[in-house]
């Protein structure tokens, strides 16, 4: 990822080589506009050259960082690294081409597909003209690729419908679902109308919806993933273990990931300001039409499976998190009495599918952890 990094540098600038300054003016006026609208970009950004290349150091690296992140996620189980042949949609894709992470996975040696089809939907000619320049730069040798872009309006459902012939495997909404509810007056219904006409006889759907890890974004994306477990039939792959209703929501709270990544050089003078650059936070959901779950790749009898929704938090006497557990948000706790510093309670991250054969129970959503307990950690994304 660090080639595509410094590419888009070199596009933002132009080929010329940017002060340490004029990096950090772009970066910082394009975060003011974003943090302080719940992600609501201006509509023209794209053609504003200032705030186009903040957007371009930022943004871009920061959305490519977590859709390589879902990709690996969904390489865990075989119905995905199986695959040779692969076509994406890319709804909104601007110049964050759901793809390129794609590549940067191939190059690796780590999915060998051999042929990919990439349609990205994008409304702005100037996001188009840097999609296609990544994907001359950077798509893998010996990989059969047809990509193409369709200049169009992510709200207009004739979109959806002159697309759906194609019965793309993955669908991808990358901070896309407030520019189309708030900026664009879509609700509920019309959104579940653009993704109805995907799921008709094509069993292998999948749908990635990401948006940033604000409160009002990630509870918008879980009150959508329950519509669309309900009215669509889809399900959950991660990172819900089942589909029950949110848990988060009807905690009245909402639930986003915390994930490591290294950032572009460029960028580290973000951490002199207080800023975090060193996580991505943001909230997701992989949806799919046939019953295929994350929890498919871990191995029987695991005993219970619990995805932790919160940091490990430190109290007198005990430690304690908060678990997603069939389908309720419970208080999961571990007295220090009771556990060592080397056991892996102490290595669960937010984030983290992880697994026990023992409980006791203190309330209807409380449980205590005995000493005797085995605590595996399944997965840490």
């Amino acid at each position: 990822m660090r080639e595509i990094f410094n590419f888009l540098l070199n596009i933002a600038f132009k080929g010329k080589n940017p002060s340490k300054q004029e990096i950090r003016k772009a970066v910082l006026s394009i975060s003011d506009i974003f943090t302080t609208g719940e992600f609501l970009s201006p509509l023209n950004y794209l053609k504003d050259d200032p705030l186009l290349k903040g957007y371009i150091l930022y943004f871009v690296p920061v959305s490519l960082a977590k859709i390589e992140s879902i990709f690996l996620e969904l390489l865990k189980h075989p119905i995905f690294s199986s695959l040779q042949d692969l076509k994406i949609l890319d709804i909104g894709c601007g110049p964050s081409l759901a793809i390129l992470p794609l590549f940067e996975i191939l190059k690796r040696g780590q999915w060998h597909l051999e042929h990919l089809r990439y349609i990205g939907i994008e409304q702005e000619e100037k996001a188009i003209e840097v999609g296609e320049r990544l994907i001359e730069n950077f798509k893998p040798e010996g990989l059969s690729i047809k990509y193409e872009f369709i200049q169009s309006d992510a709200s207009d459902f004739r979109t959806y419908l002159d697309l759906k012939a194609i019965k793309p495997d993955i669908v991808i909404f990358s901070n896309s679902l407030g520019e189309l509810f708030d900026k664009r007056g879509i609700d509920t219904d019309t959104f579940l109308n653009f993704i109805k006409p995907f799921t008709y006889k094509n069993p292998n759907f999948t749908l990635i919806l990401i948006e940033p890890g604000t409160r009002k974004a990630s509870m918008r994306l879980h009150q959508m993933r329950d519509s669309l477990i309900e009215e669509l039939e889809l399900y959950p792959y991660s990172p819900c273990l089942n589909s029950l209703p949110c848990s988060a929501l009807r905690a009245n709270n909402w639930c986003y990931e915390e994930r490591r990544w290294i950032a572009p050089s460029y960028l580290t003078f973000l951490n002199s300001l207080g800023l975090q650059v060193n996580y991505l936070k943001f909230s997701y959901v992989i949806l799919r039409k046939d019953k295929v779950n994350i929890k498919d790749t871990f191995s029987e009898g695991e005993g219970e499976i619990i995805k932790n929704t919160s940091h490990l938090l430190n109290e007198k006497g005990k430690s304690r998190l908060w678990g997603c557990w069939k389908g309720e948000l419970i208080d999961i706790e571990k007295l220090k009495r009771d556990f060592s510093e080397e056991e892996p309670w102490l290595k669960i991250r937010k984030g983290c599918y992880f697994s026990i054969d023992k409980y006791i129970s203190l309330s209807a959503k409380k449980v205590r952890i005995p000493p005797d307990c085995n605590i595996k950690i399944l997965f840490q994304p």
